[in-house]
């Protein structure tokens, strides 16, 4: 049975992927706003804190969305997956390797052979749980909210609060995958308050503003640990995206030209943050668009620079997916095949 996809969810993956766009060619590329920065320069240190904390909560984004509609595990989809971020992670290898882009080290084989993309490995590890999860909290709602209860004061006093490596790792772990899974999953099943609901957007935007002002007072006081709000882990950030998904919920959608752009978002995030990629090419552009333009110039630019990245991203995973159509029956046989051996 084919799965519907619904096209108001799908078009937030691709705005959730220029988001994560957003986020590199903005401080991942510029660096974090300094006290000088917000003492001379107020407008554009704003404008780069706005943006900054409007596109932080896109990772969290993906995970809200596997949590509402709940991950069914199967090797189909898994391997799927899997074969997605090793088509274009050594597709891209060979390519620049060819082409003499990149030598051919141990470094570079050790990097894109084994995928070492900190979401790939933190999405792998919820898929592998989830299950187990599924089974924890299916119809106990008592045990479901004490489950999320925990995970998030424990995320909030030793992650948010005092901040431990190890545990949590600002949200680029599993652990903080699970919470949000388990926060969607709990919306999802039981609702939230109906104001949270109706007001979600108004809310996504209030939250972004605030975060912004905390932030930019903070900065210019010489505050290093207000920078904390913009991480993955912070409870305003895992807010705001939780609102902007319950934004997204109330439209109504169904565009068969979205469904096919939104199955290639992944690949731009592969693609763009390939480690022979990111900082050589995706970042160094995005720091040329901004030191050679200004103002609203710069904000054209810098779309049309993160648009161009999408469509080769798209075309890319258009091959991986012709790719994948002709292997997969041969795949599925050998799988049926070992079954009845």
């Amino acid at each position: 049975m084919t799965q519907v996809r619904h096209s108001n969810i799908e078009l937030l993956r691709i705005v959730a992927m220029f988001m994560v766009m957003m986020l590199h060619v903005n401080n991942t590329a510029l660096g974090l706003p300094t006290t000088e920065d917000a003492q001379t320069a107020i407008l554009p240190t704003l404008t780069r804190i706005f943006f900054e904390l409007l596109s932080i909560g896109s990772v969290n984004v993906f995970v809200l969305i596997s949590g509402w509609f709940g991950i069914r595990f199967s090797w189909k989809s898994l391997t799927t997956f899997i074969f997605q971020c090793v088509f274009i992670t050594w597709g891209m290898l060979l390519v620049m390797v060819c082409f003499g882009f990149v030598p051919l080290t141990l470094r570079n084989l050790d990097v894109n052979l084994f995928v070492r993309s900190w979401f790939v490995q933190a999405y792998l590890g919820l898929y592998l749980l989830a299950p187990a999860l599924n089974l924890l909290i299916e119809n106990n709602k008592k045990r479901h909210s004490q489950i999320v209860i925990g995970l998030f004061l424990l995320e909030l006093f030793y992650d948010f609060l005092s901040p431990s490596e190890p545990l949590f790792k600002a949200g680029y772990s599993t652990m903080h995958f699970v919470l949000l899974y388990m926060i969607a999953r709990y919306v999802k099943l039981y609702g939230v308050f109906s104001f949270v609901r109706k007001w979600s957007f108004c809310l996504f935007l209030l939250t972004v503003v605030g975060g912004t002002v905390v932030q930019f007072i903070g900065i210019q006081h010489g505050i290093a640990s207000i920078f904390w709000i913009g991480v993955y882990s912070s409870p305003v950030v895992v807010f705001a995206a939780l609102c902007l998904l319950l934004s997204f919920l109330k439209l109504n959608l169904q565009n068969n030209f979205v469904n096919k752009v939104a199955v290639a978002s992944f690949a731009v995030y592969l693609l763009h943050t390939n480690p022979l990629v990111l900082s050589d090419y995706f970042m160094k552009g995005a720091i040329e668009i901004y030191h050679n333009s200004v103002g609203f110039i710069y904000l054209i630019c810098i779309c049309l620079y993160m648009i161009a990245w999408y469509v080769l991203a798209i075309v890319v995973d258009f091959v991986r997916q012709f790719v994948w159509c002709q292997l997969s029956p041969l795949i599925e046989n050998l799988y049926e095949k070992r079954k009845l051996d």
